[in-house]
């Protein structure tokens, strides 16, 4: 897994390996949600989705962690576990007192509290970069990623928000492979193309506009037309820049995965790396609506 870096700085998997097994890992993560919303719907009851997201958020941190590790970082496993994972249940808390912002904040106190209180007398210089190691997974898988839990409460909308932003990795992927010709960061994301990054924001903004017609996400409220559109564009840039920051980590961490937990596809990072910003900015979306 992993591998000491080339000098020319190029990735060890070829570009589209790398493309193909996060295609897969998108129907993979669709499947598994699709299936968890599918019970939500019939039960009424959002705590699957919960743990569902908690169980992805505990074991990306803890990959995050033993790349850092790997790496020669002094970088706790089990707090990045415990960390990303109680951060991405934070909607468990949030639905008995009906406020995540503040459930997510407090969340976040006490973990960086249980990281300085490990380095109390710790005075070396070097003890203040082990603190920050110790909270990128945090901030990285933890943080942006628990934005998703906001959203669980209605099965249709948080399908609709992942299907918009994982639409844009299948398109990319579909036009990108037989037509990308104008590579986008060649060295960063070798199999990332101009071609394939303009057919995933097209095909998002189709679905972001045309998906909550069978979802009935809008019955009873005026359908904003002009808004979709834009909503889908952002997932979609949020999608491909999520994963494109995830790509740029591994290679400086030297990895080709972000684990072998499933094989020939890699970890649950890698499948859930282009979620990490949609939530967010499906949060900027629905603040500037006013929605």
């Amino acid at each position: 897994m992993i591998g000491p870096a080339s000098q020319s700085g190029e990735a060890t998997p070829k570009g589209a390996s790398d493309t193909k097994a996060r295609l897969i890992g998108s129907a993979i993560v669709l499947a598994v949600i699709g299936g968890v919303l599918a019970i939500q719907a019939f039960t009424g009851s959002a705590i699957g989705t919960h743990l569902v997201l908690a169980a992805f958020g505990a074991v990306a941190g803890a990959e995050v962690a033993l790349l850092f590790r790997a790496a020669g970082h002094r970088v706790n496993l089990m707090q990045a576990g415990i960390s990303c994972g109680l951060l991405c249940a934070v909607g468990l808390v949030g639905d008995w007192r009906g406020d995540y912002m503040t459930a997510r904040v407090l969340v976040l106190l006490g973990l960086l509290l249980w990281a300085l209180f490990e380095h109390l007398r710790d005075m070396r210089p070097e003890a203040l970069t082990e603190i920050a190691f110790r909270l990128v997974p945090v901030l990285y898988i933890g943080f942006l990623l628990s934005f998703m839990a906001d959203f669980a409460g209605d099965w249709r909308l948080i399908l609709w928000i992942v299907l918009t932003a994982k639409v844009s990795d299948m398109a990319g992927w579909a036009i990108g492979k037989p037509f990308g010709k104008h590579k986008m960061i060649p060295t960063v994301s070798p199999g990332k193309s101009w071609e394939g990054t303009i057919a995933g924001l097209v095909a998002s903004a189709i679905a972001a506009t045309l998906l909550p017609i069978p979802l009935g996400l809008f019955d009873g409220r005026p359908y904003p037309w002009a808004t979709l559109p834009i909503f889908g564009l952002l997932l979609a840039a949020a999608s491909i820049f999520a994963g494109i920051t995830w790509s740029g980590w591994k290679r400086r961490l030297a990895a080709k995965d972000s684990s072998k937990l499933i094989p020939h596809m890699g970890g649950v990072t890698d499948m859930v790396d282009s979620l990490l910003l949609a939530g967010p900015a499906a949060h900027m979306w629905f603040w500037a609506v006013g929605w």
